[in-house]
């Protein structure tokens, strides 16, 4: 036997073929259908042969009216689910400028757009891997959203377009140092990398120091430039992350 739940309503009438449910509201309804629980009438079809329909009550009513409540819970969800979710399904897709700006952390963007700061390009995918960029969690009531420097992907790891130029310029600036030996330049390009990467870390103050300490050799001048750098990417790097 069918059961057909109605907005009470004087203007609605029909039914459908024996065995169907039916949840049906009018064209002027508006807003949060679940609100209009309490106005729900249940109908179930009359024996065979008969064109009207009854009034169901009791379980019957209560049951119909629970399978509404469910699927108006779940459109719901499905109206607020980001357009765009990670593969694992807890995460919304990013995208973002090759610059660092972000565009959408919610998964909803088209491709092939352009920075609307700067007029860069924009990615949504890591440039290695092609591994999606990590938006915001889903569903989460929380706005806030840091920006990220290095793929997620555990067989990646690399940095994006935005950190990879700040990357390229402190191993430019290290490079140019030519009092020091290969083994210092690669100790000093982990501490470095740590440090601009990771500012918030209580290790960073510590491994700033040893950076300072295996710098005293060298000039000035190129102490000071490569000094300066890493405090300034590491500011940025933090403030994007507060």
């Amino acid at each position: 036997m069918k059961s057909k739940v109605v907005v009470q309503h004087t203007d609605m009438h029909g039914s459908l073929p024996t065995g169907s449910r039916e949840k049906v509201a009018t064209a002027d309804m508006h807003g949060n259908a679940g609100r209009w629980m309490g106005n729900f009438r249940v109908q179930r079809q009359k024996p065979q042969g008969m064109i009207s329909e009854l009034a169901a009550a009791g379980a019957c009513r209560v049951f119909a009216v629970k399978l509404s409540k469910e699927e108006l819970a779940e459109m719901r969800r499905d109206a607020k689910r980001p357009a765009v979710l990670n593969a694992d399904g807890l995460y919304c897709e990013a995208q973002i400028c090759v610059q660092g700006h972000v565009q959408s952390s919610e998964g909803s963007f088209a491709g092939g757009e352009r920075c609307t700061k700067c007029g860069a390009a924009c990615i949504d995918q890591c440039q290695y891997c092609r591994a999606p960029i990590r938006g915001r969690l889903a569903n989460s009531p929380l706005l806030h959203y840091d920006l990220p420097f290095y793929c997620h992907a555990p067989e990646c790891g690399l940095a994006y377009p935005w950190m990879l130029d700040k990357l390229e310029t402190a191993r430019e600036l290290l490079c140019d140092i030519e009092s020091l030996s290969l083994d210092e330049r690669d100790e000093l390009w982990d501490l470095i990398t740590f440090v601009m990467s990771d500012p918030q870390s209580g290790w960073a103050q510590a491994k700033t120091k040893l950076i300072r300490i295996k710098l005293a050799k060298v000039s000035k001048e190129s102490r000071e430039a490569l000094l300066d750098f890493t405090a300034k990417v590491a500011a940025e790097v933090m403030n994007l992350k507060s």
